[in-house]
């Protein structure tokens, strides 16, 4: 078994991770990113044209790092993101942005921090020392390895390393439900002009035809559909599978084959039903379904413009959750900061690594 040190170790490349290891970096400290599959960028990188839709709510930039991508992407030539109203109702606006150029970008950043990337490997096992977690035990294709670590930050999809480290968790809501997973896909050299002509944002009348023949299951009565950073593409986002266990790596597995088949069905319906995608053709369907609420953690929050903590119970959602143990006690914190609070993507890594270095 190979071992490392680091003075971060941030598990989980999601936009979370990619924020709190460039945040760590750019303060001079040796951060490790450890990444399971074989890019950063979690949703982004696993549902190609997911617009960034929470980065202006009411209409506002979150700024921070988000901020400063969609900065880096609109300033290239030609520009590769934008800022566009959602094509659906009681969405804000979004930004769109070209896949692959984001994810480089976002490669870019980290390099430029000094951040350690590891891709390909699974954490697994936290060790213990005392109340605090010493060090990790992952794997990748070459075999174990361990890191050790001051500060350990959990930016999973579900929050394993800090459940394993015996922070208390709930599973889904009251009744023990998670919310159901999803798969997207893309459908290139769809006519713009005849797909969004309607007014019915959600193609409903369509899709009660297509339920109401069995060639669309039950669950796809809305259609959400958005246009694509390039022209004449279009977003589908409409695959739900419900009652899976999303901490069930076995469930999970059959989900997403589950969703590949209706993600099929509903390709094969929107060309031959649906006004404008007569020519197009599916793309970019994503490796895996998307997990997202599963694990409630005893969190610790703390805001930023006063730094006062609170303790509270609370759904970390997806790829947007932190967990870190620093000092004496287990602590687990969100990103769920106020949206209109300034530069709040570093200022998060700041006050966590501030803390953790006290």
């Amino acid at each position: 078994m190979s071992e490392m040190t680091a003075d971060v170790l941030v598990i989980g490349g999601g936009t979370a991770g990619f924020g709190a290891a460039v945040a760590a970096g750019r303060q001079d400290l040796d951060v490790v990113l450890l990444e399971a599959g074989s890019k950063v960028g979690g949703v982004m990188a696993f549902c190609p044209g997911m617009p960034w839709g929470a980065a202006y709510p009411d209409d506002t930039s979150i700024g921070g790092l988000m901020e400063e991508l969609a900065l880096r992407l609109y300033d290239m030539t030609p520009l590769m993101a934008e800022k566009r109203p959602s094509t659906l109702e009681n969405f804000g606006a979004e930004i769109i942005y070209d896949h692959d150029v984001a994810i480089t970008t976002m490669f870019d950043m980290l390099q430029e921090a000094g951040v350690r990337v590891h891709l390909g490997g699974i954490a697994h096992e936290p060790i213990m020392i005392g109340n605090t977690i010493g060090k990790v035990q992952f794997h990748d294709r070459h075999g174990p390895h361990e890191i050790t670590a001051k500060i350990v930050i959990d930016c999973s999809g579900d929050g394993d390393i800090s459940a394993k480290a015996g922070v208390p968790i709930e599973l889904g809501d009251a009744k023990g439900s998670m919310m159901g997973v999803t798969l997207s896909f893309m459908m290139e050299n769809a006519d713009w002009d005849q797909v969004f002509a309607g007014d019915d944002p959600y193609f409903t009348q369509y899709a009660a035809k297509g339920i109401a023949q069995r060639r669309l299951h039950e669950d796809l009565a809305k259609l959400y559909l958005m246009k694509g950073f390039h022209k004449d593409t279009v977003f589908c986002n409409s695959v739900v599978i419900r009652n899976v266990d999303g901490t069930d790596p076995q469930a999970v597995s059959r989900a997403t084959q589950e969703g590949r088949r209706r993600a099929v069905q509903m390709a094969t319906f929107l060309r031959s039903d649906i006004p404008g995608f007569a020519k197009a053709h599916m793309t970019h369907l994503g490796p895996t379904v998307g997990v997202r609420e599963t694990r409630k953690l005893q969190v610790e929050k703390i805001t930023q413009k006063t730094g006062v903590r609170f303790t509270s119970t609370s759904p970390l959602k997806g790829k947007r959750k932190l967990s870190s143990n620093f000092g004496k006690k287990l602590k687990v914190s969100t990103m769920n900061l106020p949206y209109n609070s300034e530069d709040c993507t570093e200022a998060r890594g700041r006050y966590w690594l501030r803390t953790g270095l006290c």
